[in-house]
């Protein structure tokens, strides 16, 4: 009887494997929960169902088998409580996160939401909405400065799931192309950053937005990658910081200076992002960087004119 209880165990979390897959493609399919509209907690939500459903019929399993292990007599029901236990467990998690992302749409409402109400689409037809002139971006330096990254819309293409919107970043004045992602279904939109010259061009040309877009679709420009709403907005690098090097900064002027205001050259209006050289900011408040991608010279920006 010993044996044939060994041997049912055994194959029992055998098949458990099979559960435990089930709940990490559970976890991964989660992203889809929510779509950009949906701010600030929602994030929370979703990484709470990406991250907690497959770990919490993880860390079950390996309790299970454990314990089976070390059990003195019947271990057959350890991976049957373990099923119970770790589904519950995971349903719990799943609860949880679309509860969260539930109350963000009640407060915030969603993509889809604000497009049924016009607000991100067409006015019907071949209408567009008026583009408002950008303001040129100060840096971003006082306490009055956005605390959290937002989008403000200026242009939308199309409709349905070919439409681009352009805009600015408010928190940055970064300007910004969004689209929608197919190969996430649609529900879950992209910012990517763009600078002066492709923002006018892709305001006037909706084929040339479009062509952007698909790149972006593609996954060519990751680099580009802005915040979802929401989240903390980019704080001026301070002169006590360290471990800069490597890092992505955003600029915060459409015009970078050094400390002593003197005009940078090799950096092209309206450029969103730089890579940090040095690994701290340097006794003149300047922080050394070059552009990203591509092998350009080592500038120095004002510390102040770079967000991380």
């Amino acid at each position: 009887m010993q044996l044939l209880d060994t041997i049912a165990t055994i194959l029992l979390f055998i098949v458990l494997i099979g559960w435990v897959l089930l709940a990490i493609y559970a976890g991964a399919m989660s992203v889809m929960l929510s779509d950009s509209g949906a701010l600030g907690i929602a994030v929370i939500g979703v990484v709470l169902a990406v991250v907690g459903i497959p770990l919490s019929v993880i860390v079950v399993y390996v309790l299970a088998v454990i314990r089976a292990w070390r059990a003195d007599g019947y271990t057959f029901y350890y991976p049957l409580v373990a099923f119970v236990v770790g589904t519950v467990a995971a349903a719990l998690v799943f609860g949880a996160g679309w509860g969260l992302i539930a109350l963000s749409h009640l407060i915030h409402g969603s993509d889809g939401e604000r497009r049924r109400k016009g607000k991100l689409s067409d006015a019907g037809g071949s209408a567009e909405p008026e583009v408002r002139p950008v303001a040129p971006v100060e840096t971003a330096t006082t306490s009055a400065a956005p605390s959290v990254i937002a989008y403000d819309t200026t242009r939308v293409h199309g409709k349905e799931y070919r439409w681009v919107e352009l805009g600015i970043e408010t928190a940055s004045g970064r300007r910004y192309l969004r689209t929608p992602m197919p190969q996430r279904n649609g529900e879950w939109e992209e910012y990517y950053g763009i600078d002066v010259q492709e923002y006018k061009i892709f305001t006037a040309d909706a084929a040339e937005a479009r062509r952007f877009a698909d790149e972006c679709q593609d996954q060519e420009h990751g680099d580009r990658l802005l915040p979802v709403p929401g989240v903390r907005a980019y704080k001026p690098i301070t002169s006590d910081r360290k471990n800069l090097a490597r890092k992505r900064a955003t600029l915060l002027t459409d015009h970078p200076t050094d400390s002593s205001g003197v005009p940078v050259a090799g950096i092209p209006v309206g450029t969103a992002f730089v890579r940090i050289v040095g690994n701290r900011v340097d006794p003149d408040s300047n922080v050394q960087v070059h552009l990203l991608g591509v092998e350009t010279p080592v500038v120095s920006i004002a510390a102040n004119q770079l967000g991380l």
